[in-house]
């Protein structure tokens, strides 16, 4: 199965890449930090008999260029918005991964009439009060610096698209992308290296500027003020090893949604459907299907 070609929308935030296949009830699917809808390969080859699918390059990643303005959790999730508006889907699922999770819950929550079902994948909230403080504070640093660079950041950026040939034939030099996927990835031999080798290559055409603003949404408000609007029944899945969102960090997220199930992954990092991708689209599929 090979991934449908790349499609354009002309958003009034910028131009956005999608790739689109499948027959059924739309499905949209949206990447995480790092990522584009080249994530999603698994589910053009295991779900497009029912489904129609709509991956999403987000703006700043992929090949979408950067926005026009900020790439903050709340302006990448007015794109998504935007994006589904554009094309006219009146009513849809919609899956994210980590930072795509969260662009996935702002979107059903603004947006709970048209969102059927919802996947959260690889995502989390504050499991008490301390990390709670802690995700907020981590969320005025980081917004407070991208806020700083940002002028600085669009004056490199044209040198830096120069420099990223070079970094991508560096990066993809074996074995540092196996290096890079460990810090995210349970066990590296689940995962054949042309995958590790796309993840790589998406990471390195992510937009400096966006992939520093998208990083900032750790303890966004949007994300705890999106939660009681939330109607979608709700799959939270989630690695038992996954280094950035923890299980127990999952199951605070489930806890918050009263329409959601937990699904805990063995043997699983925080990429699912790249580590156990049979399992990871049986159980989307199953709950799509529900």
């Amino acid at each position: 199965m090979h991934l449908p070609p790349l499609t354009w929308l002309e958003l009034p935030t910028g131009p956005l890449a999608y790739r689109r296949g499948g027959e059924g009830p739309p499905l949209v699917l949206i990447h995480g930090w790092g990522g584009s809808s080249r994530y999603w390969l698994g589910a053009f080859a295991t779900l497009a008999d029912r489904y129609d699918i709509i991956a999403l390059d987000l703006p700043g990643f992929g090949a979408s260029p950067a926005p026009q303005g900020a790439a903050t959790l709340g302006a990448v999730a007015h794109s998504a918005i935007l994006a589904t508006q554009a094309l006219d889907l009146k009513a849809f699922a919609v899956g994210g991964h980590s930072f795509g999770a969260a662009i996935s819950l702002l979107m059903a929550g603004a947006m709970p009439e048209q969102v059927q079902r919802l996947a959260l994948i690889s995502f989390g909230l504050p499991r008490d009060a301390n990390e709670a403080l802690l995700a907020s504070m981590m969320h005025v640093q980081m917004s407070t610096n991208s806020a700083l660079f940002a002028p600085l950041l669009d004056f490199w950026r044209p040198w830096v698209d120069l420099w990223r040939p070079w970094a991508r034939q560096f990066w993809l030099t074996p074995p540092l992308p196996a290096i890079l996927a460990a810090q995210a990835v349970y066990d590296l031999t689940s995962i054949p290296y042309p995958v590790l080798a796309v993840g790589v290559a998406d990471l390195i055409e992510m937009d400096t500027r966006a992939g520093m603003e998208a990083a900032s949404s750790t303890g966004d408000p949007l994300i705890f003020a999106a939660l009681p609007h939330v109607k979608a029944p709700t799959l939270v899945l989630s690695g038992r090893q996954d280094p950035i969102f923890p299980p127990e960090a999952a199951t605070a997220l489930a806890q918050a949604l009263p329409q959601s199930g937990h699904v805990v992954m063995d043997r699983c990092g925080h990429i699912p459907m790249a580590e156990h991708p049979a399992s990871f689209y049986t159980t989307l599929g199953s709950f799509l299907a529900a």
